[in-house]
């Protein structure tokens, strides 16, 4: 399974102090399988289930801008327990430490680390893809975030509707999607899946 651990930056990003209201929000509609939560100032724990969730759970987290991200991939101990805060197993521990990796990383505070030794340079690799990736959320202005934000809530929309739907001329919405880098970020999001579950499928459970 994926364990993410969320650890607020002071003075980063476009939330305010405390991030964790608005990632909490942010975070609703996945479906979890236990509720996120806070764990201790602006800190919270996050449990995914599938790759694909736990790559839009980081996702959602590099937009902010405030939290620096810790991916643990391997076994959580079953019955999961009743709240999130009271996991326990290698997982948790690979979240730990690769949130403290991720937070004396300056430029994409990212991090992933798995539970199994043996898959140390996946790990690696899915790290560097994502951290790719981030670098290139981090770079977008204003208007790039609306296209992009819109695309990914309805990937098939077209750029006529796209750009009734923002209130903006049909080139706008088109540059906007050219210089933002989603056509690029969004092919690499299928690469990052499949080194996350091939790390999840060969955990033990």
């Amino acid at each position: 399974m994926f364990v993410l651990s969320l650890s607020g930056r002071p003075g980063h990003g476009r939330t305010a102090a405390d991030p964790v209201p608005e990632l909490l929000a942010a975070l609703d509609p996945l479906e979890l399988p236990l509720p996120p939560e806070r764990t201790a100032g602006p800190e919270m724990l996050v449990l995914a289930g599938r790759a694909e969730t736990a790559l839009e759970v980081l996702l959602r987290a590099v937009e902010s801008g405030a939290v620096a991200v810790g991916l643990g991939i391997g076994a959580v101990p079953a019955p999961l327990p009743d709240s999130v805060r009271e996991l326990s197993g290698p997982a948790l521990e690979a979240s730990a430490e690769a949130v403290r990796s991720a937070l004396t990383t300056s430029q994409v505070p990212l991090a992933v680390r798995a539970a199994d030794a043996r898959h140390a340079d996946t790990a690696a690799d899915a790290e560097a893809v994502l951290r790719l990736i981030g670098w290139m959320i981090r770079t977008r202005n204003r208007g790039q975030w609306q296209a992009v934000r819109a695309l990914r809530a309805e990937p098939q929309i077209t750029q006529r509707a796209l750009a009734e739907q923002l209130g903006v001329t049909q080139q706008t919405v088109s540059r906007a999607v050219k210089t933002s880098g989603w056509r690029e970020e969004s092919a690499a999001h299928p690469l990052a899946v499949r080194l996350l579950s091939m790390i999840d499928l060969t955990s033990a459970r």
